[in-house]
């Protein structure tokens, strides 16, 4: 299998060839269901950091796969995290789509099989970032395995982008407020702020950037001057002083629920 020259550039051919691995074994667990396997992210934007960055991949069936395929899949990821000593299995974040969900407009309301880095496997709903992932996926997304992704996505309009970006906002960073515990994470800190930064370049500019390009944004002009202290920090992640930034982080986080006209209540402590 031909590896992307982005790839490569990334992460080096290790990088390159675990992910070939990777295909070949969801290929054997999956058989016919599996249609194709993308890259997506900041490995095919060009923001991939090799110390921080996920490795996002979307596998695409021709079915929703069950019970049996999931604990299949369950079995290649621990079989994964033995291969080599780079680690990339840590770092995958994977989930299992039909391709009609690709194709289909909106956010098809089906319940997939995800991988996480931190929470493991899960079964659950697509939300509004699934709009996010396809508008990258078109544009930006590498083919490792099955037609070209560009064919296979269907377009996202800027509109529903910004549509996107609220109730990913609504839907998943809102209730962070009132469990603030992952926030103790100085990486997750680092990562809510660059979400921030971009979800607000989009609403202001209908652009969809990527992490770094939206903090260079954000820092250009008066408008998020308060919050620039903040925002060098979370581009400087992991390098230089880290000092703990939660409350900030937390702040910065309802001053983008605010501009959007979500309401919301002061995070526990």
């Amino acid at each position: 299998m031909d590896i992307d020259a982005r790839i490569i550039r990334a992460g080096g051919p290790g990088l390159g060839s675990f992910l070939g691995r990777a295909v070949s074994s969801w290929r054997s667990a999956l058989g016919r269901n599996l249609a194709g396997v993308y890259v997506q992210g900041s490995l095919s934007t060009g923001a991939f950091n090799p110390r921080t960055s996920d490795i996002d991949v979307v596998a695409t069936t021709r079915t929703l796969t069950d019970t049996a395929a999931n604990e299949r899949l369950h079995e290649v990821h621990r079989e994964m995290l033995g291969w080599g000593d780079d680690r990339w299995a840590d770092r995958l974040e994977v989930s299992f789509v039909p391709a009609r969900a690709l194709a289909a407009p909106g956010v098809p309301r089906i319940a997939i099989l995800e991988m996480h880095p931190d929470e493991g496997f899960k079964v659950q709903r697509l939300g509004p970032d699934f709009v996010i992932q396809k508008r990258i996926l078109r544009e930006h997304g590498i083919t490792l395995f099955g037609p070209r992704i560009a064919k296979t996505v269907a377009p996202v309009t800027s509109g529903e982008l910004r549509v996107a970006v609220v109730g990913n906002l609504r839907e998943w960073w809102l209730p962070q407020l009132e469990y603030p515990g992952q926030f103790l994470k100085r990486g997750y800190q680092a990562y809510a702020v660059l979400t921030m930064c971009r979800s607000l370049c989009l609403l202001a500019t209908g652009e969809l950037l990527t992490k770094p390009e939206a903090a260079a944004w954000a820092l250009r002009g008066p408008y998020l001057e308060a919050w620039h202290p903040l925002i060098h920090s979370a581009i400087a992640y992991p390098g230089g002083v880290q000092p703990d930034q939660r409350l900030a982080t937390l702040d910065f986080i309802r001053f983008t629920l605010d501009n959007v006209g979500i309401g919301h209540s002061a995070p526990s402590s």
